[in-house]
């Protein structure tokens, strides 16, 4: 994911005046795949030996924030911001039915997963012991939307290459969660202070649907040979689905969701060359091995034609806990003019046996960060550039599990660009 937000509310009590900012965020992920997936050593319908890129976009997300400082309420100060912690919008073009006969094409884009969430934050910090110690809170309310996408392999009792029916399966789904964050500041001397942040893990509780068109066969020879040796009815009555164009009907299902973000835990030093420069160093550490899967618990019957219980999509991920740490500066000229930067290292927490495309997320990043603000009155520009690049992975793994593999083996590239543009009003 392009965008993880963290930050420590303590550092709210350090504002000297209230402000309200606005800034807008565009995101340009850069991925490529090229894929090796087989099933038993055999083609299913991936797109293999030749490199995939996906729907390039370049997406924008606002964030909006306000602050009051109460120096009649002992300096206290509250605020409200609205942001983005986590976004992502992939999707991809990998497979095609290796069954020619098919009764209509199949979706030009059969992978997606976009996963949108805003956070609601209100906040509250305060200083203590003539400005030494400075202590803040606050709450996450969470509101996200997601939309996943992937084809179905169904297996069938037809010779190759109708083994498996392709069924193209969408889940959407909308839901809430909830969190809160802490943290703390305390100044070791005039020029050093020590801050230390937490936030909750949350889980957003999706409610949606899964939508699900199965693509069928159109071959009346081979329907006639299936039928004649069909032992049942029920046998008989799922080949005619197959073959027919009542298949192309698609059928809902209503669906529900959890998705458990992490805990984040964060130490970080600031230290002041001077009063126009300061260098900061933070180590922070995220416990994504909450998301240890997605389950996505359907209701009702399983097709049309099969009135037993759908059967649950699962998301396994099995990310794990990582680390990640940064180092930046900034710089004043004339009280005004500033230039600022930063880099930060940080693995990769999802495991090899779980890595797809979908999440660009497919090695150890390097980010580097250059931005610059300027003061007008009570005015501040700022411009934040930063690249992250990804550390490239070839996957050379078994996929002879059956059809409902977790991975897809094959050649991962990727980077990311990100522009910030802000512009804050001091009062």
């Amino acid at each position: 994911m392009c965008i993880r937000d963290s930050w420590n509310p303590a550092g709210l009590a350090q504002l000297r005046k209230s402000e309200f900012n606005v800034m807008s965020t565009s995101i340009s992920p850069r991925p490529e795949f090229n894929p090796q997936v087989t099933i038993g050593g055999y083609d299913v319908g991936f797109k293999n030996g030749v490199v995939r890129y996906p729907d390039d976009k370049t997406t924008f997300s606002p964030n909006v924030s306000g602050f009051l400082r109460l120096p009649s309420r002992g300096n206290l100060t509250f605020g409200v911001a609205l942001f983005v912690p986590y976004y992502l919008d992939s999707e991809w073009d990998l497979f095609e039915p290796i069954y020619e006969d098919i009764i209509e094409p199949y979706p030009i884009i059969d992978h997606k997963l976009k996963l949108d969430v805003i956070d609601i934050h209100p906040s509250l910090a305060k200083s203590f012991m003539d400005d030494r110690l400075m202590l803040g809170v606050g709450m996450s309310i969470l509101n996200g939307e997601i939309d996943y996408r992937k084809p179905i392999l169904s297996p069938t009792s037809l010779p190759r290459p109708h083994e498996n029916i392709a069924i193209d399966a969408v889940f959407h789904g909308e839901g809430w969660g909830y969190g809160a964050n802490a943290g703390v500041i305390y100044k070791l001397s005039d020029k050093l202070q020590l801050g230390i942040s937490g936030k909750t893990g949350t889980t957003i509780k999706f409610d949606g649907n899964v939508k699900k068109d199965l693509y069928a066969i159109n071959n009346i020879i081979l329907e006639e040979e299936a039928l004649e040796e069909a032992s049942t009815s029920e046998d008989s009555m799922a080949i005619s689905f197959i073959f027919s164009e009542i298949a192309k009907e698609s059928w809902q299902n209503e669906a529900k969701a959890d998705l458990k973000l992490p805990v984040d835990i964060g130490i970080g030093f600031a230290y002041s060359l001077g009063e126009k420069t300061t260098l900061t160093f933070d180590l922070s550490y995220t416990f994504w091995s909450r998301l240890d899967s997605v389950i996505i618990k359907l209701e009702g019957n399983n097709s049309p034609v099969d009135t037993s219980s759908a059967q649950d999509m699962i998301i396994r991920t099995k990310w794990e806990d990582i680390y990640r740490l940064s180092f930046g500066g900034e710089h004043y000229f004339a009280d005004q003019f500033s230039i600022r930067f930063g880099f930060y290292y940080e693995p990769s927490p999802i495991p090899d046996e779980t890595l797809t495309p979908l999440i660009p997320d497919i090695g150890a990043k390097y980010g580097t960060n250059i931005g610059t603000s300027l003061k007008i009155s009570d005015w501040e520009l700022g411009y934040n550039f930063e690249y992250v690049n990804y550390a490239s992975k070839d996957l050379i793994l078994d996929t002879d599990v059956g059809l409902d593999f977790d991975n897809y083996p094959g050649s991962y590239k990727s980077y990311c660009i990100t522009n910030n543009l802000s512009i804050t009003f001091r009062f």
